[in-house]
Parts: structure tokens; sequence; C-alpha cells
């Protein structure tokens, strides 16, 4: 079958003289146009192996725009048949891609090597556009987030996952440098790294095994913990680009962090229960032999054991948190409505927060409900206020805010964040806040073992709680519970930065 070729050319003797050449040629001549809107509607209905377009043409549109848009419409090659082949013509219908030039006139031309090269070349071009098309489907359809480099370091492929996470778009990120798209830090210090980019162009190997850094998002407010490698691309001994894979595991490392504090806590607990029961009953034979000795004893002996026996209600105190620490189960769960809870509540937080010191709740409307024990909720929140309390001693502000979330495996919670504006945490306190009688704020009073008990609180209710604090900064703790009833819901991710101090 004859290649079918459509010629748009305004001006008719030259168009049938060009006819009667392709013919000659072997060609089979599709049909002739004189204008551009006429061209663009053959195209789409006769669909050529090639159009032959001449670059004056009468009319709104030339031979440059219509040829560009039969291009980008149809993927039709095109070529220019011109007698105007001056610098500046040439240059501006360069911009189209143009598959060739025919210059008029046309006597000596040989026809069939032009088009012949032009008809190869536009099946090159589809050969590779079918290939990026199936290269693109399969990135995108890679479980990790993935990036590309050029041999200069520039971007030139990502997928929508990578697009996520650093928060650039993909069709804006190519051509940029990977230094600005993929900004890595240190995990722990979120101090800058020196790019492990560097060392592969530099032809040091970086080794095979995955290395974790936290990720700044562009515009530089939110970060995210990513695992990554790194591996070169090289032919012929020559770097191509590198390839980066790397996934998010924050959610990973907070349930690493929640699973060795509670191993941390559960032998703690299982210490509590076998130390709580032993001295809960050598502490009522106390009571007893104290009530006794006041009962037949005067004077200032009364006071003496009086006294005793207010030390031995503190110690029976003390013996009653510890078994409370070794409970394996969530009390007596209920549905309940955590906006409601607050707000029954807050009479009771702004006594416990005392003078010079406020509270201001920001509760989003239409919380699923959440399954926990009312009372044993409420007795926990009130913990961290009275820690929100002690961390300010010179008064200061108590923020409280409900927010509704959904993970990307498309799990529903909601999140309570509480942050103070004290003093915030010292050293490497995040990391042991939660252990029973570890004095996190120097020269503040011991919290004995209320925040461990808040959080064995959270983990029975299927939940979390996350701590983020710096010293001058105040402290926020995040408390997430599974959501009992499955609402319509957005995603809130500026709730989840709160905490964070965002």
């Amino acid at each position: 079958m004859s290649t079918r070729i459509l010629i748009v050319e305004d001006e008719g003797l030259i168009a049938l003289d060009l006819k009667k050449k392709l013919e000659q040629a072997g060609y089979a001549v599709a049909g002739i146009e004189d204008n551009a809107e006429d061209a663009l509607r053959s195209a789409e209905r006769l669909r050529p192996a090639l159009v032959l377009m001449d670059i004056r043409l009468s009319g709104p549109r030339d031979g440059i725009e219509t040829a560009d848009l039969i291009g980008r419409q149809f993927h039709i090659p095109v070529m220019f048949v011109t007698a105007h082949a001056d610098r500046e013509t040439l240059e501006r219908a360069k911009i189209t891609e143009p598959f060739g030039y025919i210059v008029k006139p046309f006597h000596g031309i040989d026809f069939r090597a032009q088009i012949e090269i032009a008809l190869w070349k536009h099946k090159i071009e589809q050969r590779l556009r079918a290939s990026e098309a199936w290269l693109s489907t399969t990135v995108n359809n890679v479980a990790d987030a993935l990036i590309a480099t050029d041999s200069e370091g520039n971007i030139f492929l990502m997928n929508a996952l990578a697009a996520s996470l650093t928060g650039w778009e993909r069709e804006e990120a190519r051509g940029k440098p990977l230094l600005d798209v993929w900004p890595v830090f240190e995990e722990e210090s979120d101090l800058p790294v020196v790019h492990p980019i560097h060392a592969l162009y530099e032809g040091v190997d970086p080794g095979s095994d995955p290395r974790t850094y936290r990720l700044m998002k562009r515009g530089g407010t939110d970060s995210t913990l990513v695992e990554a490698g790194l591996s070169a691309n090289h032919h012929d001994g020559e770097l191509l680009g590198v390839i980066i894979v790397f996934r998010d595991v924050t959610e990973r490392r907070r349930a690493e962090e929640q699973n060795r504090q509670l191993q941390k806590m559960n032998a703690l607990a299982l210490m509590a229960v076998g130390l709580g029961r032993e001295l809960a009953e050598s502490q009522n034979r106390i009571d007893e032999s104290v009530k006794r000795l006041i009962a037949i004893s005067g004077g200032c002996a009364v006071g003496l054991l009086g006294d005793i026996y207010t030390r031995t209600a503190y110690h029976q105190s003390v013996i009653q948190k510890l078994m409370l620490l070794g409970r394996t189960d969530a009390g007596q769960p209920v549905l309940l409505d955590l906006n409601q809870i607050l707000t029954d509540s807050q009479g009771r937080f702004r006594k416990a927060l005392g003078t010079r010191r406020s509270l201001t709740l920001d509760l989003e409307q239409g919380l699923p409900p959440i399954n926990a024990d009312c009372r044993e909720l409420q007795e926990n929140l009130l913990r961290l206020v009275m820690d929100a309390r002690q961390a300010m001693p010179d008064g200061g502000t108590v923020d409280m805010s409900s927010a509704s979330s959904e993970s990307a495996d498309g799990k529903q919670w909601v999140q309570l964040a509480i942050r103070d504006s004290g003093r915030g945490l010292r050293g490497a306190a995040k990391e042991r806040v939660f252990d029973p009688y570890y004095q996190s704020r120097s020269g503040s009073k011991n919290p004995g073992f209320s925040l461990a008990l808040m959080y064995r609180f959270m983990a029975l209710a299927g939940g979390s709680i996350d701590v983020d604090s710096a010293p001058g900064k105040g402290t926020g703790y995040l408390l997430t519970f599974p959501a009992a009833v499955r609402f319509p819901t957005r995603k809130s991710a500026e709730h989840q930065s709160l905490a964070a101090g965002a």
C-alpha cells in the first residue's frame, strides 16, 4: 500500500505540480487543502502518514502554527514546503520540530530520499514515545518513590509518590537540580548532610544498604523521614545519571518507637504488679497496726501515729498507681464524643491550671466517635494538664485542638493536640518522657507515674501519643485514637503538625 500524503498549499498550480511529482515517486496523495482549518479537519479524518505544509498560508493561521497543532493533536509528521528559507522563518519553524524542509521550486529535488528520512524519523520517535509511556507507567506503579537524573544531576523523571513526598509537581521538577528537589538532612540532628549524589559523581560507591534521611518538603515547613538507596547508571564507563529509590518510614519509625516503649512499659508493668501486690499486703497490715496504736495511745504519740498514717496513705496511692500501670485491660470502653468530653472538662482543666494560665479550645465539628473508658480518659487528660502547669510556673497558655484525619491505608483517626507555652523539655528527654519518675525538666516536680499511665492508657485504647518539644518553645502532645465509626472526613496534615509547633 502506497504511503498517503496530505498536501497543504494555497497556490493551486504549485499544489498540482507537487501532487504529480509525489505520485511519480510512488506516493499516494490523500488530499489537497489550501487553508489551516481544512488542513486540520483533513488531518483528523484522513490520518495521512505525512503532511507537506506550505509555511505561508492565507487566513489567520500560517503553516507553522498549523503544523504545530497537527503534530500535538494527531502526532502526524509534518515537512515544510516553502520558498522562504530565510533564517528568521527557519528559526520560527524549528519550534514545531518539523521532520524536514522542501524548498521551492521542485526541480531536481529527490522527494523520495527526504520523505523516507522523515517517515523513518517519525517511526523512531513513535517507538521512543511508546517506550517513554511504558517506562512512565512502570515507574508510577513502583511501590516506592523514584527519581532519576541525567548526567548533570538534573531531574528528568520522577513518579507520583516522589512528587507527593517532595512537594514538587513532576513537570515542574523536570530539569531542576536534584539538590533543589531532594534536600536531605541528618535523621536525628536535622543538620545538613553531604548529599549522597556527590559521592556518586565522584566515583565513590555509597554502598548497597539504604540510609535514613530527613527529607525537607518544598517550602521548608514540613519534613518526612525517608529510607533511600542511590545507584549510578553507567554506560561504557560514562555516568549517565543517578536513580534514587526512597520510601516514607515516618510511620514505621513511630511504630518502632512505640513498640520499644511498650516493651519497656510491659517489663515495668510486670514488675509493678508483683511489687504492688506485695507492698499492698504489707501496707494493709501496717495500716491496721497504726489504727490500733492510735486507739490505745494518748498524748503526743497520737500525733506521731497520725502522721505515720498519713504517710502510709500516700504510700497506698503509689501502690495503686503501680497496680494501675500493670493493667492489661482497657477499662470499660464506650463510644465517646471527644469534643463533648473536652467541653465538659474544661472547667476542671482551668481549675487545675490555676491562676496566670489560660486554656483555649479549637474543636473540629463532626468528629467520629472514639472507643475509650470515659473516666480514665478524663483522668489522663488531667494528667497532661497538670504536666503543662508544671511546665509553666510563671504562667502561660495551653491550647487544645481536635481534628479528624485519614492515613494512606484508609484508616480514620481522631486526634487531640495539646500544647503548652512552657519551658520545653531538656536534652534527650523526648525519648524518656513517658518513663516512670523520669524528671524531664530541671527544677520541676517529679511527674511520678503520670505520663507513664497516659502512655499506657493510649496503648490500651489502640491509639498512640507523640511528643514534640524544644527548650523555650513549649511542649506538644499529639493523641491519636482510632475512629470507632467511620465518618466522612478531610485529611488534616495541618493538625498533625500542631504538636510539632508548626
